[in-house]
């Protein structure tokens, strides 16, 4: 398996990080579908830098329609969720139901978490993440995986590492 690819064996029964250790009013995480996909194409678009995301509100729109219409796999709602502070989306993560890019991989794969640059820092990312670790445990999945590269940002790692993800 290629040394960017992290997982997380499920099965064990790890301490996990405080779900209650996120700042600031009103944090909470709710289904994917509670946002509008052009919600979800802005923050896609204003959470990466072109070179690693999307140049475009148009190309963030076709990447988000893309998503949920299964071309980087089947979208599992139970894993995949937005954070909103007072209702407004801040991130989103998307988790599907296995990796097409990863033949022999199994269960679950995140394909993206993105948080809002000027809500980072408050325990978005990391809730969740905490929220797709658990619905999969929940669901009696094995283990959650998921890939890093030039775009994953240092936040992004630390959080990774935090859950207890380890390369596969």
């Amino acid at each position: 398996m290629p040394s960017d690819l992290l997982s997380l064996n499920l099965s064990i029964d790890p301490l996990l990080p405080p779900m209650s250790a996120a700042k600031g009013p009103s944090l909470s995480i709710k289904p994917l579908a509670s946002a509008t996909r052009e919600q979800l194409a802005r923050l896609y678009l204003s959470s990466y830098p072109p070179e690693v995301g999307t140049a475009t509100l148009s190309e963030a729109r076709q990447e988000i329609e893309e998503s949920f219409a299964g071309t980087y796999g089947v979208l599992r709602d139970d894993a995949s969720g937005v954070a909103t502070v007072s209702g407004r989306p801040i991130g989103a993560i998307m988790v599907t139901e296995r990796s097409i890019w990863d033949e022999g991989l199994l269960g679950p794969f995140v394909i993206d978490l993105f948080v809002a640059p000027e809500a980072r820092g408050n325990g978005a990312g990391a809730m969740l993440v905490g929220h797709a670790v658990e619905a999969c445990r929940a669901a009696g999945d094995s283990k959650l995986s998921l890939r890093i590269g030039e775009g994953t940002s240092p936040a992004a790692h630390a959080i990774y590492s935090k859950w207890g993800f380890t390369p596969a």
